[in-house]
């Protein structure tokens, strides 16, 4: 048997849309090092965009450890009767 090994380019890099931009208020990154351009979007390190995830939506990590929370409680619920 063949062994196939899928190489992946941009490994460290998360695409994102014009729109997905305008979401996270970064379209001042267009043109700029920062953002490569690519078909119908752009390229950007997983650092920078975590970065700017986090700058546009600081409350986000709360929220998820809430639902997760609930989730947890709603499961033990159900167990429970």
């Amino acid at each position: 048997m063949e062994e196939s090994k899928d190489t992946v380019l941009y490994e460290d890099y998360k695409f994102l849309t014009a729109n997905d931009l305008q979401q996270l208020n970064a379209t001042h990154l267009i043109g700029t090092p920062m953002l490569k351009a690519y078909m119908h979007g752009y390229f950007i390190e997983m650092r920078a965009y975590q970065k700017l995830l986090s700058v546009a939506d600081p409350f986000a990590f709360e929220r998820f450890r809430k639902e997760q929370i609930n989730q947890k409680l709603n499961s033990l619920r159900e167990k429970r009767i």
